[in-house]
């Protein structure tokens, strides 16, 4: 028997204790829950220097961090009621990537923020997989969730998901170095 402490253990408890996470269907893709097999696609998608080049930290992660990030998502829904979904290809079943919403507690000018955030293979990029699960869950922040702002945040040599965050309505809000991360960051916001 795994020991509790691992985070694959641990992954396995915590989806008794997340409240029930909605499927959320578009065209082409599936937004569901963290399952425990997931850890190892999500380690494929985060081990390519280039899909991890504007994140944070902006290098691949190892198998270790993988895994905890996966927790961490998880134990987002726990905390809050919403938080990343695995997206996955309607037809093939294939994990390409997550999406979803975050609250960062180190984000500074809104502390009850909600952003919408994504992170795909690079074999999915230029498929719109990013825009088609974006729109899906702006639509789930302001109708599901009620909130009344959605906010984005990207590095701002991220061309890639600015245009994202354009196409699902969010507008330029500002330019910032985020401190508690030691970056600087573009966010884009939409209110109801």
């Amino acid at each position: 028997m795994a020991d509790s402490a691992t985070p694959h253990a641990r992954g396995r408890e915590i989806n008794h204790l997340v409240p029930a996470v909605p499927v959320l269907e578009t065209e082409r893709l599936v937004l569901r829950e963290w399952r425990d097999p997931d850890v190892d696609a999500y380690a494929r998608i985060c081990a390519d220097p280039q899909v991890m080049r504007h994140m944070w930290p902006p290098r691949a992660l190892t198998s270790a961090e993988v895994a905890y990030d996966a927790l961490g998502l998880r134990e987002h829904w726990q905390r809050h009621g919403f938080g990343h979904w695995v997206v996955e290809e309607r037809g093939s079943g294939r994990m390409v990537g997550r999406t979803g919403i975050k609250r960062h507690d180190d984000w500074p000018l809104d502390p009850e923020n909600t952003e919408a955030g994504w992170l795909y293979e690079r074999a999915a990029w230029g498929k719109g997989y990013a825009t088609e699960a974006a729109l899906e869950v702006v639509r789930f922040c302001f109708e599901e969730l009620d909130r009344p702002e959605v906010i984005s945040i990207a590095h701002p040599d991220n061309v890639g998901s600015r245009r994202v965050m354009e196409k699902a309505g969010l507008s330029f809000a500002g330019a910032r170095r985020w401190e508690a991360r030691g970056m600087d960051v573009v966010w884009y916001s939409r209110h109801r």
